[in-house]
């Protein structure tokens, strides 16, 4: 009797186990069937029908390039198959113009393409060489044009190397972000009014025109903040003093204390003579 329950116990395990062999099997071939039709349809969109193909391209943030122009730098052809539109290589082949900063492309399904650009702008003009060289905050030059327009000018006394696209140097100026950080400086605590005129002079440092008439000589090694305000300070007691500034400069380059110098014209002069 023994013998005959352990039989019927081995016999059942096996029934079992085949059910299970053989749900394992249905289930895998109705797993592979399924995904060969997915496959196949995957496919069948991908390759035989214009699902995919491109019907429009949308540029976004473009203001100095038409989009057309974008579109053909982009190398995308209306009709073409979504998948085979390289959006690294867009984005590199857009990020090649002067005015562009940076690039997005966007696959927007089933047939679309969306492209974000973020353009530079002309910020200030270097004035060298009687060209006026228009730069962005970054000092990148983007154009250059024979005559004046309505954005601050940054002249310089020493030698200026500059070409399209590339970062515009100063000789003898250490690092040209420190100009930009003294403009925007300027501005946000002072008003984008404050500077008529940046000049670029020697020894690393600047010399900033005021619309009070008086100059300001910015030392660059030591704490641009400092000096501005201290400058500022200045200004503001003697013309709440009733003392004039329209012909003066606050020098910050002599030594550890500022010089105020009533006749900069005459200032400059000798300089200019010395050198």
């Amino acid at each position: 009797m023994a013998r005959d329950k352990s039989n019927n116990k081995k016999r059942r395990k096996k029934r079992r186990k085949k059910k299970k062999i053989s749900k394992l099997f249905v289930s895998t071939a109705a797993f592979f069937s399924a995904a060969v039709v997915v496959v196949f349809c995957i496919y069948y969109i991908a390759f035989e029908t214009d699902y995919l193909n491109i019907a429009s391209v949308k540029i976004e943030g473009n203001n100095y390039y038409e989009k057309d122009y974008l579109i053909e730098k982009a190398g995308i052809t209306i009709g073409e198959k979504l998948y085979k539109v390289d959006r690294e290589k867009v984005k590199e082949e857009i990020e090649k113009e002067t005015y562009i900063n940076n690039v997005r492309v966007l696959y927007a399904l089933p047939n679309k393409i969306l492209i974000k650009v973020t353009e530079r702008k002309e910020q200030y003009l270097v004035f060298f060489n009687n060209e006026y060289i228009a730069i962005d905050t970054e000092g990148r030059v983007l154009n250059i044009y024979n005559t004046k327009n309505n954005l601050l000018t940054i002249e310089s006394l020493t030698n200026v190397r500059y070409n399209i696209g590339e970062t515009i140097a100063f000789e003898g100026l250490e690092n040209i972000n420190t100009i930009f950080e003294t403009l925007e400086y300027l501005s946000n605590v002072f008003g984008s009014e404050t500077i008529t005129k940046l000049t670029v002079a020697t020894n690393n440092s600047i010399l900033l025109d005021t619309e009070y008439g008086a100059k300001i000589k910015i030392d660059l090694n030591e704490d641009i903040k400092y000096q501005i305000t201290f400058a500022m300070k200045i200004i503001t007691e003697r013309l709440n003093n009733n003392l004039t500034v329209s012909s003066g400069i606050i020098d910050f380059t002599k030594g550890d204390n500022p010089v105020y110098i009533e006749d900069y014209q005459m200032e400059e002069t000798n300089e200019q003579n010395l050198e």
